[in-house]
């Protein structure tokens, strides 16, 4: 009798992986949901940017596709203790991965919580398949002056 239960509850939690991708909220430092083909929609946390000096950005990916991706759109959006301060997105055919950053510079001096969604989309035979993903800054970020 117990076999059967664990049996039906791994097929069960297994059935919703492959078609649609379940939204995750971030409790881990970077959520990540299958889209299509295996291919991974992954967001990281918002943080000072290692590349921009003073400037909070965030990463949204599309990766780990095993066949291109027909037709792919990303947008992502970065807040500020939950007012939008940045936004962008992109488009595009034919590719296996893909990244849209939302970047803000904010003032310097200042400490801030920040938090992130993104929506990613992939178009493939006529059907969309999509999923979005929350993150949060772990604790505030602090631009030097």
């Amino acid at each position: 009798m117990k076999r059967q239960l664990v049996t039906g509850a791994l097929a069960a939690a297994c059935l919703l992986v492959p078609f649609q991708a379940h939204a995750m909220t971030a409790q881990a430092a970077s959520p990540s949901a299958t889209v299509w083909d295996k291919c991974e929609a992954a967001l990281d946390s918002p943080h000072e940017s290692h590349t921009n000096p003073d400037v909070i950005n965030v990463h949204a990916d599309l990766k780990g596709c095993k066949q291109k991706m027909p037709e792919y759109s990303i947008s992502v959006t970065l807040y500020k203790e939950g007012t939008q301060v940045a936004h962008n997105s992109g488009s595009g055919k034919n590719k296996f991965k893909a990244r849209v950053v939302a970047n803000w510079p904010p003032p310097k001096g200042q400490c801030h919580s920040y938090s992130a969604k993104a929506t990613f989309t992939i178009t493939a035979e006529g059907k969309a398949h999509t999923t979005t993903l929350e993150n949060h800054s772990q604790g505030k970020i602090c631009i030097k002056k």
